[in-house]
């Protein structure tokens, strides 16, 4: 990856369309471009396999908002994310497709969750410290996306359609973990820094 993030560094600064001097700022986009699109490749695989095309959409409205705004758990390198990542994905969309929980037992997990994730926000990545600034806007983008989910919700219990809202449960649940996953590492990493 990082030899093709630096080939169209290489490309970009040859044909005049980039500065030597943001060098690294191309070869981060590269690659941070490459990442993200061999995921989105794998989860369109994923969701044409298994003909949840709706579901996986719903999948990223909800999940990306949260994860970016939630925070969670980040692991070291890229192949083991992409590999939880996918297998995050297809889990939710296979307990989407093939389990069913009353609707009222999801509608309940989801206002515990929700408001799980409220309360356990902030969890930062140890490479990147966020000022109190940042923190209150994210908190502020965070209650905007919780409350967005919550309408998600209500209207899948208006249109009888409990395995979204089951869904949404589980990716719920999925940054519930991560973020308490990430606060455990996160407080790990401190105790031996």
């Amino acid at each position: 990856m990082q030899r093709v993030s630096e080939f169209f560094t290489d490309y970009v600064i040859c044909k005049g369309m980039a500065e030597k001097d943001d060098r690294e700022i191309y070869k981060y986009g590269f690659l941070l471009l490459l990442e993200i699109g061999i995921f989105a490749l794998f989860c369109i695989l994923i969701m044409i396999c298994l003909q949840m095309y709706v579901s996986g959409i719903i999948f990223f409205i909800v999940f990306a908002p949260l994860r970016t705004y939630a925070g969670g758990l980040h692991l070291e390198r890229y192949w083991s994310c992409l590999v939880l990542s996918c297998l995050t994905f297809l889990t939710v969309m296979l307990i989407g497709k093939y389990i069913y929980i009353p609707v009222h037992f999801s509608t309940m997990a989801l206002i515990v969750l929700e408001i799980l994730v409220y309360l356990a926000y902030p969890v930062e990545n140890i490479n990147r410290k966020v000022d109190e600034c940042e923190n209150k806007y994210f908190k502020i983008r965070l209650g905007r996306f919780l409350g967005f989910d919550f309408v998600l919700g209500l209207i899948c219990v208006l249109t009888d359609r409990s395995d979204y809202l089951l869904q949404i449960v589980i990716i719920f649940s999925v940054v519930a973990i991560t973020m308490f996953m990430g606060k455990c590492k996160n407080s790990r990493q401190s105790s031996f820094s």
